[in-house]
């Protein structure tokens, strides 16, 4: 039974549009065979190849064939990392419809702490990444980072990378996912979800309680609201990690990527003034105005010149743009 109040639903459609472009990534990846690399190798190579017990990927990097391992790699990892992800984001929606906000928080951990710290990874040093999968696997945890301002220099990097530092802050994705101390950041409920009793002291367990267990129906909206106002933006900064890496190894039309950002930049327009003043915050904010003034620049580049808001999201979910395909 669907009980989430009607408020919420935009911000709801905005992150099941973000999560359903992302699995139409890995269903025409793989139609398209798009995550199967082929190398020329010489006859004296397929021989060796062919005679070597080793797993494919020792053989490459005994032949120092470092690109191709790479590649390799990064191209089996990258589908089912992100086919994991979007299960606990999917799970973790549904259970939100229902109001079982508990699995919601528990289910989104995993993605945005650890699995989102692996793709992070992945873009910052290919064979950083490669040696740390292969040798060292607790370098590819967030514990590894070196704390908050750890975190805020390696996602820094990484939206220098994606060229979004203008537009996502580094600073604030890191508090989101992984601050203990702040009340705005998903790892304190996050963590009360998980565990029946936190002793951090900013999350510690009160007295004579169970977290969670006796939450009552009048808690669910603050629940939800904080949900629904900051998914969005981590989903959105996913979205554009995950394209980054794809385009390296199974690249995307432009053309698909540009219609994709206008309904993205259009849903999330319209989420935007369902979020309570409460919950209100610079950073989505500017990413709201980022998205206002992207769409409007695009719409001019079509002819359209002097919209107000309300009429650049309906040209921009109007169709007239023509449809195209991912591949």
């Amino acid at each position: 039974m669907k009980i989430l109040p009607n408020e919420f639903k935009p911000a709801h459609d905005l992150c099941f549009l973000i999560h359903d472009i992302m699995v139409e990534l890995l269903k025409s990846g793989g139609e398209s065979q798009a995550f199967n690399q082929t190398f020329e190798l010489t006859q004296n190579e397929v021989e060796s190849l062919d005679k070597s017990e080793d797993h494919i990927i020792d053989w490459l990097n005994e032949n120092e064939k470092y690109k191709e391992s790479s590649l390799v790699i990064r191209s089996t990892v990258l589908p089912a990392l992100l086919s994991d992800m979007l299960h606990c984001v999917y799970e973790a929606m549904k259970a939100s419809e229902k109001g079982k906000l508990t699995i919601s928080y528990m289910l989104i951990r995993k993605p945005i702490q650890e699995s989102l710290f692996v793709l992070e990874s992945m873009i910052l040093d290919h064979e950083q990444f490669i040696k740390d999968f292969a040798n060292d696997q607790k370098k590819l945890s967030p514990s590894s980072a070196g704390g908050i301002e750890g975190h805020t220099k390696r996602i820094a990097n990484v939206l220098d990378k994606l060229k979004l530092n203008t537009i996502l802050s580094p600073e604030y994705i890191a508090q989101l996912r992984y601050s203990k101390a702040s009340e705005d950041s998903f790892d304190g409920v996050c963590n009360k979800a998980m565990h029946l009793f936190t002793s951090h002291k900013s999350i510690k367990t009160e007295s004579q309680n169970i977290n969670f267990i006796f939450a009552k129906g009048e808690q669910f909206p603050s629940l939800w609201a904080y949900f629904y106002s900051r998914l969005p933006y981590l989903l959105y900064y996913i979205y554009q990690l995950v394209e980054f890496i794809c385009a390296e190894i199974a690249p995307t039309s432009n053309n698909y990527l540009l219609h994709m950002q206008r309904w993205v930049s259009s849903k999330y327009i319209v989420a935007f003034p369902f979020v309570e003043d409460q919950y209100q915050c610079k950073h989505i904010d500017n990413l709201n105005l980022s998205f206002l003034i992207w769409l409007n620049n695009d719409c001019i580049k079509y002819g359209y010149e002097g919209l107000e808001k309300v009429d650049l999201v309906k040209l921009s979910l109007s169709g007239i743009y023509d449809d195209v395909g991912r591949v």
